[in-house]
């Protein structure tokens, strides 16, 4: 079986991040209606109105999240305190965050701005104060694991791709990180307050391996085919790409449900409003609109791939062939010049697919 060795964060260091987050931006404004709805029913409570954003990110995708709440409390709930918590990792550019929050594209420009504040930390630990939150939200976060994992995988970086003890290894390992996410939320929220969960998830789908179909599988097997190619021609170490996966899971709909099945006590802190995965409009290609142009769609996908994988590649791959503190950025950038070859070459072959977890939850009034 398989050993495991827990690391850093999954996340630490994204690069570019604002630069390269339509997806992340698009899909906070595709919400913007149930979030605009699950704060009018908090509204009608009696407690304060916090709002925390849970894996925030620095870009504009958080002042859309929290945009829709603002709008409600301004003109349903306007003598109430109202607050807003940005909650990430330490390495979140939190400058680029405040900038925002404060230029003319965030909201504290509005008649009685709210409070804001940041809440630095890992989710899989507490982040803000017992029964504060009356609104929690989490994109396009939480399908990343509390700590990156070392697995013996030869043919794969990604987790939907494992077979035998490996996949078994992880799969434990999601479950009970998805556990621990939604206990610590459960401490945190306010009696009946809501957690709105939105990220990215996976379907049954026979003809795939494991009879899964993952979100994003073209650009992972894209990822894997240029660590192939880069481990054939001697620039990485093959027992780094044999031993590197990427530290996430996309659950099903069933296994978001299973915490809640299975004894674990999570029935008992949560109503349940909606566990789900939706398939998105137009399949989720999110470049689509520069088919004709194979050159401009090959650099966006290599900028939108760089911006959320390159920390996890530097660290488990890049790092593991050079030593640590080694020349890594020259074998990055041969890997995003190879991955953006291959999108040029190949297009739509590895095109983005998306499907998305939704889960809604109201914290119990005990």
């Amino acid at each position: 079986m398989p050993g495991s060795n827990e690391t850093t964060p999954s996340t630490e260091g994204m690069v570019d991040y604002d630069a390269n987050s339509l997806a992340q931006k698009e899909h906070a404004l595709a919400n913007s209606a149930v979030i605009a709805e699950l704060a009018r029913r908090v509204a009608e409570l009696a407690f304060d109105l916090n709002f925390t954003d849970y894996g925030c990110g620095p870009g504009q995708s958080a002042i859309e999240t929290v945009r829709p709440a603002l709008e409600v409390w301004g003109s349903q709930a306007p003598q109430r305190p109202v607050s807003i918590c940005h909650a990430d990792q330490h390495g979140n550019d939190w400058n680029t965050l405040m900038n925002l929050v404060a230029g003319t594209r965030g909201y504290l420009h509005r008649p009685n701005p709210p409070l804001v504040s940041a809440a630095v930390g890992s989710f899989y630990e507490r982040m803000v104060r017992d029964r504060s939150v009356a609104l929690g939200t989490c994109f396009f976060a939480s399908h990343w694991l509390r700590a990156t994992v070392q697995l013996s995988a030869s043919d794969t970086l990604w987790f939907a791709d494992l077979s035998g003890a490996a996949r078994q290894v992880m799969r434990r390992k999601a479950k009970d990180d998805w556990t621990r996410f939604l206990r610590l939320r459960a401490q945190e929220l306010q009696p009946g307050g809501f957690l709105f969960v939105s990220t990215i998830g996976a379907v049954p789908e026979s003809g795939e391996i494991n009879g899964t179909a993952a979100s994003g599988r073209g650009i992972y097997r894209a990822m894997q085919a240029v660590t192939a190619s880069m481990t054939d021609d001697g620039l990485l170490s093959r027992s780094a790409a044999e031993n590197f996966v990427f530290g996430l899971w996309f659950l099903t709909a069933s296994e978001a449900r299973e915490p809640f099945e299975d004894g674990a006590g999570l029935a008992d802190l949560y109503d349940i409003d909606t566990i789900d995965v939706v398939d998105v409009e137009g399949g989720g290609d999110v470049f689509s609109s520069s088919l004709e142009n194979p050159s401009e769609y090959a650099r966006k996908y290599a900028g939108y791939t760089k911006a959320f994988a390159a920390s996890s590649l530097r660290t488990g791959l890049f790092e593991p062939t050079l030593g640590e503190g080694r020349d890594t950025p020259r074998l990055e950038a041969e890997f995003f010049r190879r991955l953006e070859q291959l999108y040029r070459e190949k297009t739509t072959a590895y095109a983005l697919e998306q499907w998305h977890l939704k889960v809604i939850l109201r914290r119990k009034d005990t």
